[in-house]
């Protein structure tokens, strides 16, 4: 069972579970952007309906956690499996890295891991160990720490963004933070 909030949520590190939750999340920010043509969805993503890629093979993520030297927690894992990459995963996420392109900040984004590891000694220690699982979004990116596991092997996530002094709140898992954004879509959207 994955660790999330402090809450036992099974389905999190269940493949079928993130494919449902995807496709649901999916149709809904494609709602949305009817009314927000400003997100950047294409033609074939809107007659898919899904914002997804193909799920990675087991071979791709044994390929990556080689690459990294380490297994990814089981939420992100599953996510991985059920989407090798997402667009549009938050508010002001608009790219999720795949199997093979996420990486350690300081090796995937050299220049960037440079710049934001200045903020002083314990956000210098942080970002040499968190991996990238992002792209930039809307000057952010999303970041896993396995300094911080819990007893399920969830790693603790972070958002930083530039627009955001220091790191946001930590959520005990990459599933957390996912539930987070999907509630602040859901904020936005309502407010709309």
């Amino acid at each position: 069972m994955a660790h999330v909030a402090g809450r036992e949520h099974p389905r999190w590190d269940s493949v079928a579970y993130w494919r449902g939750y995807l496709a649901s999340y999916s149709a809904d920010l494609l709602r949305a952007n009817e009314i927000d043509a400003s997100r950047e969805i294409s033609d074939e993503q809107r007659a898919a309906g899904w914002l997804g890629q193909a799920g990675a093979t087991e071979e791709q993520l044994v390929a990556a956690e080689e690459r990294l030297g380490a297994r990814l927690p089981p939420s992100y894992r599953a996510f991985l499996a059920a989407s090798n990459g997402f667009s549009h995963l938050g508010p002001f996420m608009y790219e999720m890295r795949t199997t093979g392109t996420v990486g350690w900040l300081r090796e995937a984004d050299p220049s960037t891991w440079a710049i934001i590891r200045q903020g002083g000694p314990e956000e210098a220690a942080y970002m040499d160990r968190v991996l990238l699982i992002s792209g930039f979004g809307d000057a952010q990116f999303w970041l896993l720490d396995p300094g911080d596991v819990s007893p399920a092997g969830e790693w603790a996530a972070n958002i930083w963004a530039s627009w955001y002094p220091g790191l946001r709140e930590r959520r005990h898992s990459f599933a957390d933070l996912v539930a987070d954004e999907r509630r602040s879509f859901e904020r936005l959207r309502d407010a709309d």
